[in-house]
């Protein structure tokens, strides 16, 4: 079976395709319209890069009419030469996204914000609540929590008019609890969990994710037993079980059966340590370093090298967290000094989460 093309892969494409309009490098122009679109055939469904395509098709048909011209006017060039808003708009819009798909969130994050400086441009404003969505979710990822909630409760206005983005509304909701359950808010986290669990039975994978998100936020709180339950729950829904997020269900529950010490823990971190290399996650790479040389094969250098894997790839919440669980490890083991280690890494990397900078 194939593998459907990313939409925000095909989008950057696209993003690339207006950039050789704008300069009026037609033999590229035609080259990458030709490459995007053999691409569209196997592209994932997404009627935004299928829009985007179309109005770069036009616009590309403008550029070889101009060009094949013997004589135009001054006006007419500049025209082509000129960026049109509303497709400047998109063309950051669709690289932010592909950066976001490709883990690169702070330059997501900066591609968003020269979007929003055309947001004026859009009309639709189902297409603004879209855009909002995801500069909020980019925002969540970069732990900036005031932001996020911002933009997420601005795409929640506007897609709660209309039944028809139901889904959607589920989306913005788990981003929303799940920044409750990382400042630390399990109960209100709980209550949100609960609320859109009643309206996700018509979207299966948006049931698994929010059941995942209860799980988590049982595991933010030790609940080991009521964590571990709910990730089987989530993974025994076959939408979740074969997307991406599967590993992480996956890992999380390996990590939480080897605290309870059951017999399938390792077999199930095995499977989920070659899923991470095999998708090159690198934040399931370390976690799971860091959970087998702890609970399988102790060795504190390489539990401190998943650690640092963390902190290059300026994965900050997750450096902190894993280093309050490696502190409370090493604290129960009576290591006083590995504790006091990791317990100031923590600390830093508490600081760190809540800084942009570049990637």
């Amino acid at each position: 079976m194939r593998t459907a093309i990313s939409a925000a892969m095909v989008g950057a494409k696209c993003a690339d395709w207006y950039s050789f309009m704008i300069a009026r490098e037609i033999d590229k122009s035609i080259a990458i319209k030709e490459e995007i679109t053999m691409m569209l055939s196997d592209m994932e469904e997404s009627d935004k890069v299928l829009a985007y395509y179309s109005l770069l098709e036009f616009r590309h048909q403008l550029l070889l009419q101009e060009s094949s011209s013997e004589s135009h006017s001054h006006s007419s060039v500049m025209t082509i030469q000129q960026s049109d808003p509303f497709l400047e708009f998109l063309y950051y819009f669709m690289n932010g996204q592909n950066e976001f798909y490709q883990n690169r969130f702070k330059s997501a994050i900066r591609l968003y914000v020269k979007a929003e400086a055309l947001l004026e441009h859009v009309t639709d404003d189902y297409e603004r609540a879209e855009f909002y969505q995801r500069i909020g979710d980019g925002y969540y990822r970069i732990n900036q929590y005031t932001f996020a909630v911002s933009y997420l409760e601005m795409a929640l206005a506007i897609f709660i008019k209309d039944e028809s983005y139901r889904e959607k509304v589920l989306y913005a909701e788990l981003v929303l609890a799940a920044i409750d359950t990382e400042i630390v808010r399990y109960d209100e986290a709980e209550i949100r969990y609960q609320r859109i669990m009643k309206d996700s039975y018509d979207f299966p994978y948006a049931h698994s994710l929010i059941i995942r998100g209860i799980g988590i936020n049982r595991l933010r709180q030790n609940l080991q037993e009521e964590a571990k339950n709910y990730m089987e729950r989530a993974l025994a829904i076959p939408e979740h079980q074969d997307s991406i997020v599967s590993i992480k269900t996956k890992a999380d529950l390996a990590f939480i059966k080897l605290r309870l010490k059951e017999e399938d823990a390792e077999s199930l971190l095995l499977e989920a340590e070659k899923l991470a290399f095999e998708q090159g996650n690198i934040e399931y790479q370390a976690r799971c370093l860091i959970c087998r040389h702890l609970h399988v094969t102790p060795d504190e250098e390489s539990v401190n090298k998943g650690v640092q894997m963390l902190i290059h790839d300026e994965l900050y919440f997750d450096a902190s967290e894993v280093c309050e669980e490696i502190t409370y490890f090493y604290e129960k083991r009576g290591d006083f000094e590995l504790a006091l280690k990791y317990m100031k890494i923590a600390r830093d990397m508490n600081v760190l989460q809540f800084t942009l900078g570049s990637d």
